[in-house]
């Protein structure tokens, strides 16, 4: 394999890894303590969207849907699951019908 087709391939994979973490990272989290963690640990997992076209939950959903992902797999912290549970309640409180 010659040194420009190499590149070539080289470019083209870092487009395309870059390209699948724009859906993550495009969502619009509104600012506030805890988005930076609600946006690295989330969306290690998966893109953001289901938060922010989610119907909005109480604290007390929000806290059962973070240790849902814990016993999905995810790895949080309990001060990580305290700052994301917190955030998501403000900034996604339940939406009045």
């Amino acid at each position: 394999m010659t040194k420009t087709k190499f590149s070539r391939i080289a470019v083209t994979a870092a487009a395309i890894a870059a390209a699948a973490a724009i859906p993550a990272l495009a969502d619009d989290l509104p600012n506030g303590n805890g988005k930076d963690t609600v946006q690295t640990i989330c969306s290690g997992c998966h893109d953001l969207e289901p938060i922010t076209s989610s119907g909005g939950f109480s604290k007390e959903d929000w806290t059962a849907v973070v240790q849902s992902m814990i016993a999905m797999g995810a790895t949080i912290k309990p001060e990580e699951a305290s700052a994301i549970t917190a955030y998501l309640a403000q900034n996604f409180p339940p939406k009045k019908k």
